[in-house]
């Protein structure tokens, strides 16, 4: 059983430094020349992973899977319920390794490196309509799309509609199942993608999103290195 991943806060006395990954996009090149030429980049979304052709980027369960909370704290306790999160969000997919491999199984050699993460990120983030927010991190890969939790006892009583009601206000009950999920629904996959190492940026908007976005974001590309010049600069 494990807690929700949580959010860096960090009150040291002294510096403390957060070194982040370099993150490969892995893409066909006529999409690499049009970033480069004009700034134009597509963004996807969990509803448009699931109408992909290729099985590398097929994943039809993204952005969904269960919670299942189970505490023996005060006698016992489960709670179980399906949820989804990431719905109104676009999201950028990369890898932190640049690897041949990699490179064969989205059937591609060609592609950008993301060198300043943050950078990156917010320069799109002014192209997104509706953006109120963003998060990006890892993926995590299990076997199942189920969260363990042992968050210890949920006082249920506390939720129900008023103090002699025994209806459950169910705005307080989703409100619990998605405080255990936390962030991890957006950053599961199935461990059989493991190999691709994901890293992956959201930006979440104030609308419902089943599609694309194509955006023109020539401040971009500053904060980014095509694959060809890697190869030159690794001499291969």
């Amino acid at each position: 059983m494990s807690k929700p991943q949580p959010a860096i806060s960090v009150q040291f006395g002294s510096e403390w430094r957060i070194r982040r990954p370099y993150l490969y996009r892995y893409l066909e090149k006529q999409y690499v020349d049009a970033f480069f030429e004009t700034g134009a980049l597509r963004l996807s979304s969990f509803a448009e992973f699931s109408k992909h052709s290729d099985e590398q980027r097929l994943d039809g369960s993204e952005g969904r899977g269960i919670v299942s909370h189970i505490t023996a704290e005060s006698g016992g306790q489960t709670i179980m319920a399906a949820i989804g999160q990431g719905h109104t969000a676009y999201v950028l997919c990369a890898s932190t390794i640049f690897s041949a491999d990699i490179s064969k199984d989205f059937g591609t050699e060609s592609g950008f490196r993301i060198n300043d993460v943050f950078g990156f990120a917010n320069a799109v983030s002014r192209h997104v309509p509706g953006f109120n927010a963003g998060m990006e991190g890892a993926c995590h890969y299990l076997p199942s799309r189920v969260l363990e939790r042992d968050m210890g006892y949920i006082d249920i009583e506390q939720m129900r509609v008023s103090p002699d009601s025994k209806n459950i206000d169910m705005g307080k009950m989703m409100q619990t199942v998605f405080g255990l999920a936390g962030d991890d629904m957006f950053f599961l996959k199935h461990i059989r993608y493991a190999s691709q190492n994901e890293y992956r940026l959201l930006w979440n908007t104030s609308n419902n999103i089943d599609g694309h976005i194509d955006i023109v974001c020539p401040e971009a590309r500053q904060f980014c290195t095509q694959f060809e010049e890697l190869r030159v600069e690794n001499g291969g």
